[in-house]
């Protein structure tokens, strides 16, 4: 679907790294050695471009989603380590 630039790349790995450590994360960012990559608002909010149309179709993302699911189960777990689709 494109619409990859490295302000919306650093929001989306910071969201889901505090998805992943259980954490909520302030929409308003402190300062840090990566901040300028949060410009403009140096928010987690991503406001979508006006004129960026999302070439996603939901057949797309379901057969994505599907690949992935397929992905992670193929993958072994340490022993004894519960893994949860």
């Amino acid at each position: 679907g494109g619409g990859y630039t490295v302000r919306n790349v650093a929001r989306c790995w910071a969201y889901e790294t505090a998805v992943v450590l259980g954490e909520e994360l302030a929409e308003d960012l402190p300062w840090n050695d990566y901040y300028e990559h949060f410009a403009p608002d140096f928010s987690l909010q991503v406001t979508p471009s006006p004129t960026m149309e999302n070439a996603n179709t939901r057949q797309y993302l379901d057969t994505v989603r599907q690949q992935v699911f397929e992905n992670l189960r193929m993958l072994q777990g340490a022993p004894g380590v519960q893994m949860e689709a």
